[in-house]
């Protein structure tokens, strides 16, 4: 990601899902089928998208309302609750880039006098789950005491690895570098937190020249992001690996 890099946040809003479904403790055999009404919508950045006209470069919306009909329409749930939760998790496990995910699920007629009974998340609620990598071989403990304190302005960080010594890669006539990992819950989309690591580096006094694998005071990635694998050299690096097992163990590399 560029220094002049600047998304283009456009909402995509899908409304009125019709579907039927079986909600509540009951005996299926004799309950009937009730109406849900599924709404739902995010943002993503769409530069790309709008830049190219290109269907591979924008998000699918088609797909992820297949489906949410595939795994609503027709099945059973106790609570509305546990279903809007599932929808919720779906629609984020889709696209790392997505953000500010809101899902409405209504029941209409559940209940006498009134109208509807609806459950909404609005994802501005939640904390999303990053794992962000630091590394430095310029003042390295300083840097790493400078990095953490920005970072955590960026929202609770929860475990962090411990911090180790790596001889340098690729370019070699250089210092060993210090390395750690943190695990940080954030309200920050991904992009926002990219933009981040970006001005904590600069902060720091890091300037980046032609050589890719310099010295330098401190190097922030995210190396994960709500489950989904962001760092795509992560493999070039087994320590990246070690640190994504120690602190996100669910996550297959």
């Amino acid at each position: 990601m560029g220094a002049t890099y600047n998304p283009k946040l456009s909402i995509v809003r899908v409304e009125n899902l019709r579907l039927r479904a079986f909600i509540g403790f009951m005996d299926w055999e004799t309950e009937k089928l009730q109406d849900i009404i599924i709404s739902f919508s995010f943002k993503y950045d769409t530069a790309l998208a709008s830049e190219t006209d290109e269907v591979e470069n924008a998000v699918d919306y088609k797909n992820i309302t297949k489906g949410i009909i595939d795994f609503v329409d027709q099945k059973s749930f106790h609570l509305i609750e546990a279903l809007a939760e599932k929808i919720y998790t779906y629609i984020q496990s889709s696209n790392a880039g997505l953000q500010d995910i809101w899902v409405k699920v209504e029941k209409p007629n559940a209940l006498r006098f009134t109208d509807n009974v609806m459950v909404q998340i609005d994802g501005s609620d939640r904390y999303n789950t990053a794992v962000i990598a630091l590394g430095s071989n310029i003042n390295d403990d300083a840097n790493f005491t400078k990095a953490l304190a920005h970072l955590q302005q960026l929202g609770f960080i929860m475990q962090r690895t411990e911090f180790i010594k790596t001889k340098p890669l690729k370019f070699e006539d250089q210092a060993e570098f210090l390395n750690g990992a943190i695990l940080l819950h954030t309200k920050k989309s991904l992009s926002e937190i990219k933009m981040h690591l970006k001005q904590i580096e600069a902060l720091l006094g890091r300037v980046r020249i032609e050589n890719k694998n310099a010295p330098r005071e401190i190097d922030l990635d995210v190396l994960t992001y709500n489950g989904f694998i962001i760092d795509k050299d992560i493999e070039e690096l087994p320590f990246l690996i070690d640190f994504v097992q120690h602190l996100q163990p669910e996550i297959q590399l």
